[in-house]
């Protein structure tokens, strides 16, 4: 009796999963369809388009032909230019903007997005004056770090003239406070 169960809770789960199937085959068919249905519709504008154009030329006399051809090429030229123009113009803006930036790359980018400003050389003076009042303001605050040296800079150091010159009492506390050096001024 317990098989018969499990043969039926098998069966009702398969059927869930052919029910979920077919639900998910109809969208699909349906997308499909509608797909090809957009697909057509485009073929056809474009088939439409293409067949007025062909009218229109057989229509024009052969002047008129010749004067649209020769629009088109003077368009294609213009959009030329001004591309050509664009690139020489950003080449310039790069060069500039490769001495505050350093990296081509990034040069590039930048002067792409200053094409077009109305004022580029003076931006570009702004940007140089920023960098070098930051780059200042940096040296000053990292110029007052020392370098570092060779040996240790703490304590004073004397010679041993000086130390000649000292009174008892000085010396005895110039021992105290810098063993170390005393010891090596007076050869121990």
């Amino acid at each position: 009796m317990a098989e018969l169960d499990n043969v039926t809770e098998m069966t009702e789960a398969e059927q869930v999963n052919e029910v979920e199937s077919t639900t998910e085959n109809t969208e699909v068919a349906k997308l499909r369809a509608e797909l090809a249905k957009q697909k057509a519709a485009l073929d056809k504008a474009t088939k439409e388009a293409a067949d007025s154009k062909r009218q229109l030329r057989a229509k024009q006399s052969a002047e008129e032909a010749a004067a649209e051809e020769a629009r088109e090429a003077a368009e294609a030229k213009d959009r030329e230019l001004a591309d050509l123009r664009k690139r020489f113009a950003v080449a310039e803006i790069t060069k500039k903007v490769m001495g505050i930036i350093g990296d081509e790359e990034t040069s590039t980018s930048v002067a792409g997005c200053l094409y077009g400003a109305e004022d580029v050389d003076s931006a570009l003076m702004a940007f140089q004056k920023a960098w070098a009042a930051k780059e200042k303001a940096l040296r000053m605050e990292y110029g007052k770090i020392p370098a570092p040296g060779v040996g240790g800079t703490e304590g004073a150091t004397i010679t041993r003239e000086q130390l000649d010159a000292m009174s008892y009492l000085e010396r005895i506390e110039f021992a105290n406070t810098h063993p170390d050096e005393y010891n090596k001024i007076m050869g121990r």
